[in-house]
């Protein structure tokens, strides 16, 4: 698994739960487990079920699963 960067401003963060993120990748899911129990240290993360390349916009032959992953300032703490 490689993990490519984003620009953490495309982000939406209260979908992480941060106030602000700091900074985001993705990851293609494999299929291999439960897309939903994919978790890193340190790391918020969610999952979506895309018809579009997150890195480039173009559109994939099928829908695929992405989990995405940001680091951040969480709700409520300067």
């Amino acid at each position: 698994m490689s993990w490519k960067f984003l620009n953490p401003e495309t982000a939406n963060p209260k979908v992480f739960g941060l106030a602000e993120v700091y900074a985001l990748k993705f990851i293609r899911h494999t299929g291999g487990g439960d897309v939903r129990s994919v978790c890193l240290r340190g790391w918020e993360t969610f999952a979506d079920l895309l018809d579009r390349d997150p890195a480039t916009g173009k559109r994939l032959e099928r829908a695929t699963w992405f989990i995405f992953a940001a680091k951040g300032r969480r709700c409520g703490h300067v």
